[in-house]
């Protein structure tokens, strides 16, 4: 079993591959924009930001001023390429270590980013100093308790002792906002069903494009396939396969 997963490998694959948040993009867009208050003249930070999907989309739509941090060159560069007129300042970096200025940011997101990083507390003070008195932090994550009777975890079973060591509860989040100084925190539980037929939901699979599963051996991670494609065969239109459920939380710091 592999520590993590490899993103400079996952960048060639990953917007293909990620068909999941496509259909509710403009959804998505318009919550992250509002929750995050963002407009002309207001500073988004997107840590962890990948191939730039959510730092484009919402410093395109929204007219702010956006920055995205990545550790994975190859994300990056995917990122950089999306961003035709230069809008965004793409930073190579740690979330845990940063290296930029204190209080210059309205907004900070971190979209599927929790189970990627350790020392969480330390982190969300870190984000904490980086926002503006005011300032918003947006998570977006599936939770322990919502991805552990998922289709992956079902299917791929190894997955799950890789996500009991790595991904928080939603009562842990709030706790560690919480301990950062963070004044308000509001949860949104989201559900959707961002595929049409379980075909769409195997590619996804096939493409091997979730974290977990680059951490799991070979002959695991093919055994789990042709169980979920099997389960397709037979269950064509079953929701469950089709479905996907996250948490939205947003923290503002005290002004």
């Amino acid at each position: 079993m592999s520590e993590e997963a490899d993103y400079n490998e996952i960048a060639e694959i990953y917007d293909h591959a990620r068909r999941r948040d496509m259909p509710h993009m403009d959804w998505w867009i318009a919550r992250l924009a509002e929750a995050g208050e963002l407009g002309p003249g207001k500073r988004l930070i997107d840590l962890g930001c990948g191939t730039g999907r959510w730092t484009n989309a919402l410093a395109y739509r929204t007219g702010c001023e956006a920055v995205g941090l990545d550790r994975s060159l190859g994300m990056l560069d995917k990122a950089r390429a999306k961003d035709t007129e230069g809008r965004v300042r793409w930073v190579l970096g740690d979330v845990q270590n940063p290296g930029l200025a204190p209080e210059i940011f309205d907004c900070a997101l971190m979209s599927l980013m929790l189970h990627h990083l350790r020392g969480h507390a330390g982190i969300f003070r870190t984000v904490w100093r980086m926002l503006r008195p005011g300032g918003v932090f947006l998570i977006r994550q599936g939770t322990l308790e919502q991805i552990l009777n998922d289709p992956m975890h079902q299917f791929f079973p190894e997955t799950i002792e890789v996500d009991l060591a790595r991904t928080p509860m939603r009562a842990e989040i709030v706790r560690w906002l919480n301990e950062a100084g963070f004044a308000r925190v509001d949860v949104e539980l989201v559900k959707q069903r961002p595929f049409t037929c379980a075909e769409e939901a195997l590619q996804e699979f096939r493409l091997r494009v979730m974290s977990a599963l680059r951490m799991i051996s070979d002959d695991a991670y093919y055994a789990g396939l042709r169980r979920v494609e099997e389960y397709a065969r037979e269950h064509p239109d079953d929701e469950w396969l089709q479905s996907a459920l996250f948490t939205l939380f947003a923290a503002r710091k005290p002004i």
